[in-house]
């Protein structure tokens, strides 16, 4: 089964993710990522990203689905120990 055919590389994700929110790499790659509430202020920390399916929600819906997305997670080292 396949519902998402990811396009475009997810590096901007990852530096988003990986690089302290002062770094370059992390400040340039927040630019470059859409979202879909822009004007709400970014945490300092991200630990995960989602896509959600709006074609499965009606245009008038504030909250769509999940599936058919895809997620990117940051591992919790304390959950593995």
């Amino acid at each position: 089964d396949m519902d998402v055919a990811i396009l475009q590389p997810l590096d901007d994700l990852y530096d988003v993710m990986i690089y302290p929110n002062t770094h370059p790499r992390n400040v340039a790659a927040r630019k470059r990522i859409e979202r879909q509430h822009p004007n709400e202020a970014w945490p300092e920390t991200v630990d995960a990203f989602v896509t959600r399916d709006i074609t499965s929600a009606q245009p008038w819906e504030k909250v769509t689905g999940v599936q058919g997305g895809f997620l990117v997670a940051r591992p919790d080292v304390d959950v593995f120990d």
